[in-house]
């Protein structure tokens, strides 16, 4: 009897390990600096930053961008549906007429992006002109 208990307490104590190995996996991932050459400049959060080579991590609940020559941001982001389910790494920018703002993180293959939290300047500007989204892959670093 004894026995018997001991084994149901090893499987139970097994499946918790195994369910929360699975469940923190996407967040080991999304931790992942990703490196990304981006062509124009852009707004991050409130800090508009220079064309470059960036770095892209996600540190706790924000995201942070630098070029590591001094130019970087911090900006708050919420799990979102990732849209490039199982394709590259990428980052997406929002284009309000060559203003461009960045606006997600996709790490590839998992099912939850960060949206970044938008600035004032791109809530008015997405109020009185119409925005196409722009995509660039990123590698991981």
């Amino acid at each position: 009897m004894k026995s018997a208990n001991n084994r149901l307490w090893i499987c139970l104590l097994a499946t918790a390990v195994i369910g929360l190995t699975v469940a923190t996996a996407p967040l080991h991932a999304q931790t992942v600096p990703l490196r990304v050459e981006i062509p124009f400049a852009f707004h991050a959060g409130d800090s508009t930053l220079p064309a470059g080579t960036y770095v892209v991590t996600r540190q706790g609940d924000a995201i942070r961008v630098t070029d590591g020559n001094g130019h970087s941001a911090v900006i708050i982001a919420s799990a979102i549906a990732n849209a490039s389910k199982g394709a590259a790494n990428e980052i997406a920018f929002n284009n309000y007429g060559g203003s461009y703002f960045l606006t997600e993180v996709r790490w590839n293959g998992y099912r939850d992006a960060r949206g970044l939290v938008k600035s004032k300047t791109e809530l008015e500007l997405a109020k009185a002109a119409q925005h196409e989204t722009v995509k660039l892959a990123a590698v991981t670093r």
